[in-house]
């Protein structure tokens, strides 16, 4: 089972689009069994599925059990968002564990969530306590960026805010990391006339982790 993570610090970039066709993609063509997962508090993923409950996102933060999980196609599953996703909603800043709170939800039903073969987190464009929680659970960390300064800005932030997590999210006795996320950059968007989509692509091609362009 291996979690992958959606996320830049802005908006607009393609972030549930991506969330949700990969999702499509490996249900579909692959035949895997996914869980996806809306992370954003704009619900973007949510209004895409029809018949499903009141059970969402929120209740994994919140403590309350069970939390349903919905099927929404073949080989394919869904959890919720909520709008009230956010940091101040929850009180995220007086509990203790407050980024390590969905991994803990993990651990607890790791039984039923290694049943998937991939989960699908889409978030919400900031570096909030609750965006921390998708990224910390994160073998993959997708980083969807479209053509523009800013957007290569928010890739750079991403790398900078996941190698923080790494560094403050550690075993007390053996000090080794809970974060083992590889961060990839995506660049989506991407016009081949205009200038700014070439010079884009220039400094992008240059990074380690980047994968290839839409």
């Amino acid at each position: 089972m291996k979690i992958i993570t959606v996320n830049v610090n802005k908006g607009g970039t393609g972030k549930s689009t991506v969330s949700y066709t990969l999702a499509k993609w490996l249900t579909i063509v692959q035949n895997k069994k996914v869980l996806l997962i809306d992370g954003d508090r704009s619900c973007n993923l949510s209004y895409s599925f029809s018949n499903v409950g009141t059970s969402s996102i929120l209740d994994i933060f919140n403590g309350k059990e069970p939390v349903e999980i919905y099927n929404v196609g073949e080989n394919l599953d869904f959890i919720k968002g909520s709008e009230q996703l956010e940091d101040n909603e929850l009180d995220l800043k007086s509990k203790q564990n407050n980024c390590m709170l969905l991994f803990m939800w993990i651990a607890d039903n790791f039984q039923k969530v290694q049943e998937y073969d991939y989960v699908i987190i889409d978030t919400h464009n900031d570096t909030s306590l609750v965006t921390s929680n998708f990224l910390a659970v994160a073998d993959i960390v997708l980083g969807v960026s479209e053509p523009s300064r800013n957007g290569f800005r928010a890739w750079l932030e991403l790398e900078e805010t996941l190698n923080y997590l790494k560094s403050q999210l550690v075993d007390v006795v053996s000090r080794k990391t809970y974060v083992t996320a590889t961060p990839y950059l995506i660049a989506n968007k991407v016009d081949h006339i205009g200038s700014s989509s070439k010079q884009f692509l220039e400094m992008v091609e240059l990074q380690r982790n980047y994968l290839g362009m839409i």
